[in-house]
């Protein structure tokens, strides 16, 4: 009997992670531990943050004020190298995930949409500070052979959990409001981080890294002309996809008057198609390549304002809420291989520092511009359409960014 359970068990796992040598199998299930717990955090928060703040009254331009908050790290994150040449990429990026998760539990004694929309900037600034130290993570845990598929994994736990939690969390939301949901996610957040420090660097995965500096950033942009490229297909991206996300909660609310259950089961289509889509990005990247599997993504990202268009009622979102699960993935899963392989030898951190400014500096400009032109009278309908616009812009775009040659 022992021996069958032990069978199942072995079976089990190697269907959840997949047939990797042992020294990667290990990294991936001590990142499964930790999915469970960000998981249960992601639902309890972040998912419902921007609607909990149009029920406490945020205005089209405090709920842009949040999107631009959630950019503050990543443009802040060529600060971190400083940082980094005292510190490890893991101690460093464990001390930030751990402070900023604890400081939801300040979430439960905060009822006005101000105070909430500060503690959203300091959250989001320790969350993203650490994006040049966790590319280098990952480049020094997964050989580059199984990089995509173990990533796939992991996120296909957080997935789950997600799957699982949102419509309870939905449903939470409305009997008791957001400030006990805060508190829990505070601790499952903290919990997820202190689990993700066991992970262990491998010997050989990863070549040396030379000292971060932030004078390596503008010689880098000068003469790496592929990636200057790159970085402006990032831009139109962000400028099309981020623009629009003040408008999404104002739709749901305001226009289409949505409960939180209601919107709850949204997301769980959505969580369900993100869960779906990390069974295959994974294979597709490994097999195709990090710039093929964004461009496919940002393909998928121009359905979603274009639905919003058009939408009369919560059933009508669904091919938003679907497509927004299946490129999250894949998107996530570009950038953060694609800089790893575009970099130059030895520069993993400071590629990804300036890939995170970028996207951090457009991802605040961004949702300004749409609050801007709702405010001078355009339409939702113009805003939603110009954003699908640049969004096949920059898929178009991206065909022209060589893709490293492998050796």
């Amino acid at each position: 009997m022992q021996s069958f359970s032990h069978l199942f068990l072995q079976r089990l796992e190697r269907f959840v992670i997949g047939s990797y040598p042992e020294s990667v199998r290990a990294n991936v299930r001590i990142e499964l531990f930790a999915s469970f717990w960000y998981g249960l955090f992601f639902a309890a928060s972040l998912t419902f943050f921007p609607v909990i703040l149009r029920r406490l009254g945020a205005t089209p331009f405090d709920l842009a004020l949040y999107v631009i908050f959630s950019y503050i790290g990543q443009t802040l994150s060529p600060l971190s190298l400083a940082l980094l040449q005292r510190a490890s990429p893991l101690c460093f990026s464990i001390i930030a995930w751990s402070f900023g998760r604890g400081l939801l539990l300040c979430g439960a004694l905060l009822t006005g949409a101000p105070w909430l929309l500060a503690l959203a900037a300091l959250f989001w600034i320790a969350e993203a500070l650490p994006a040049p130290a966790y590319a280098r993570i990952m480049q020094q845990i997964y050989p580059p052979r199984y990089r995509g598929r173990a990533m796939s994994a992991v996120r296909i736990g957080v997935a789950i959990v997600v799957l699982v939690a949102t419509p309870v969390a939905g449903w939470a939301l409305d009997q008791v409001g957001h400030q006990p949901l805060f508190a829990l996610a505070a601790i499952f957040g903290v919990v997820s981080s202190l689990i993700f420090s066991r992970v262990r660097p491998l010997d050989g995965v990863a070549e040396p890294e030379s000292p971060p500096t932030l004078r390596e950033l503008l010689p880098i942009v000068r003469r790496d002309r592929r990636f200057m490229l790159y970085l402006i297909v990032l831009v139109v991206y962000g400028f099309g996809a981020v623009m629009a996300l003040p408008l999404y909660p104002l739709v749901q609310v305001s226009r289409l008057q949505l409960s939180y259950t209601t919107i709850g089961y949204l997301n769980l289509v959505q969580s369900i198609f993100w869960l779906a889509g990390f069974f295959v990005w994974g294979r597709l990247l490994d097999r195709y390549g990090p710039l093929w599997v964004l461009r496919l993504s940002m393909l998928l990202a121009a359905f979603v304002p274009f639905t919003y268009v058009w939408a009369g009622n919560a059933w009508m979102l669904l091919p938003a809420f679907i497509c927004q699960g299946l490129m999250q993935g894949g998107f996530e899963l570009g950038i953060t291989t694609g800089v790893i392989d575009l970099a130059e030898r030895g520069r993993v951190m400071e590629y990804t520092a300036l890939q995170a400014a970028i996207i951090g500096v457009r991802g605040m400009l961004a949702p300004l511009l749409g609050s801007l032109l709702l405010g001078i009278g355009a339409s939702e309908a113009l805003v939603l359409g110009a954003a699908t616009g640049l969004v096949i812009a920059s898929c178009v775009l991206l065909g022209a960014v060589q893709p490293p040659r492998t050796s």
